[in-house]
């Protein structure tokens, strides 16, 4: 007995498995690009960010202390330049700013 279609979880073909092989080969790619090195984050960015978020002070994009469930991150003010200065942002403030910077 063969396994009956269902539709892909992405398009909605008719698929016998969660996702169609196009769909399937997408979602991979995406995945593959969010495990890739991020050549900015060397050298002493670790140490420097782990300050910023432990250091006092409040959001500088929204200006709220602690949030419950929004840890604290390290924003680069300038961003893509490895050089520039860390600041301390929210998870959620942080996401929607790169979603800002990209026009959506």
């Amino acid at each position: 007995m063969g396994v009956l279609p269902r539709p892909c979880l992405d398009c909605g073909k008719l698929t016998g498995s969660t996702r169609c092989l196009d769909c399937h080969r997408k979602v991979e790619a995406a995945r593959s690009r969010a495990r890739a090195p991020r050549p900015h984050y060397g050298g002493d960015y670790p140490k420097r960010a782990k300050e910023v978020r432990e250091g006092a002070g409040p959001c500088w994009w929204c200006g709220d202390g602690d949030k419950f469930g929004d840890p604290w991150q390290a924003d680069h003010l300038v961003p893509r330049d490895p050089s520039s200065l860390l600041l301390k942002i929210h998870r959620s403030c942080n996401i929607r700013r790169a979603a800002e910077m990209r026009g959506g």
